[in-house]
């Protein structure tokens, strides 16, 4: 009997430890031939603007009080941008007063938001967040291969942006931190897989949808992570931009990051990763400075 039981135990781990490789393909499989999606276009007049940022925003820990949102909500003033993918944020957990943190500052900003739960933690949940001007028409969480290390999540969100003819779907991701890279890699392939639909998620035709890549990659892109990135995105970069985000007070690395799928072809019309200065102390609001681009699409 006793054998049973830890034979049960052990088919019940393997089937835990299986479940999310279940979502991706096994490679043997004979793929269906994709039809419809997303047409190509090429944008000669007219062409859709987005503002967008990523803002890690380390769970509003850099304030005296955690429970203080006012330089955290001055700095996503300044941003001004459309988008905000949004890594590190509690919901209402313990350490952060049962706060809950994206709704509290999307309400106070006017803007929409999703929040993506990547663990259980401190009596509430742990995650990341996209906060949209528009309304967001849809998001879903998905689990990225994490092994032993802190579970890692992408949060999927399809946004009605006017002036695109399609919605575009915002990917924001906070990657492993460990100096080994093995996780990270293995979590940047998994991004690939998603956006090209070899890895299960709710988005109908996801390769030929317009798709931006945001948030904290814990790689700078000398790194293997951001190379794999590099084969299905491209990384928005602005010449003579400086684009150092960590830590704020005296950016050190580039670990921050936005990238456009190479399905499509975008301006960069801007780029900035403002520092403290007289005008605002960034350092007050976050552990990180935000990225901000301003794009212009010219084929969809």
């Amino acid at each position: 009997m006793k054998k049973q039981i830890v034979l049960t135990m052990i088919a019940l781990a393997c089937l835990a430890t299986n479940a999310q490789a279940a979502d991706k393909l096994a490679g043997n499989e004979i793929l269906a031939v994709q039809k419809g999606g997303v047409p190509d276009k090429v944008y000669t007049q007219d062409k859709p603007t987005l503002r967008i940022a990523t803002y890690n925003i380390g769970k509003n820990e850099a304030s005296d009080n955690v429970a203080d949102f006012t330089a955290l909500n001055s700095a996503i003033k300044k941003i001004n941008a459309d988008i905000i993918a949004v890594p590190e944020v509690d919901n209402k957990t313990q350490r952060s007063q049962k706060v809950d943190q994206l709704k509290t500052i999307a309400d106070a900003n006017k803007m929409h938001y999703a929040f993506g739960k990547a663990l259980d933690f401190d009596g509430g949940e742990y995650g990341l967040g996209i906060l949209s001007k528009y309304k967001i028409l849809h998001s879903q969480v998905v689990k990225l291969p994490s092994g032993n290390a802190e579970q890692r999540v992408a949060l999927l969100a399809q946004v009605e942006v006017p002036g695109f003819d399609s919605a575009p779907i915002i990917m924001v991701t906070h990657l492993d931190w460990q100096k080994e890279p093995t996780i990270r890699t293995e979590q940047a392939r998994y991004l690939l897989d998603l956006s090209i639909g070899d890895a299960a998620s709710d988005f109908k035709d996801i390769a030929s949808s317009i798709k931006i890549l945001a948030g904290d990659f814990n790689s700078t892109r000398e790194e293997q992570p951001i190379k794999e990135i590099g084969y299905f995105f491209n990384e928005v970069a602005k010449k003579g931009t400086d684009t150092r985000s960590w830590p704020a007070i005296n950016p050190a690395i580039d670990i921050d990051h936005i990238f456009t799928f190479k399905g499509q072809k975008w301006d960069v019309k801007k780029m900035e990763i403002p520092h403290n200065s007289p005008e605002f102390n960034w350092s007050a609001a976050s552990d990180h400075l935000p990225v901000i681009a301003e794009l212009e699409l010219t084929e969809q």
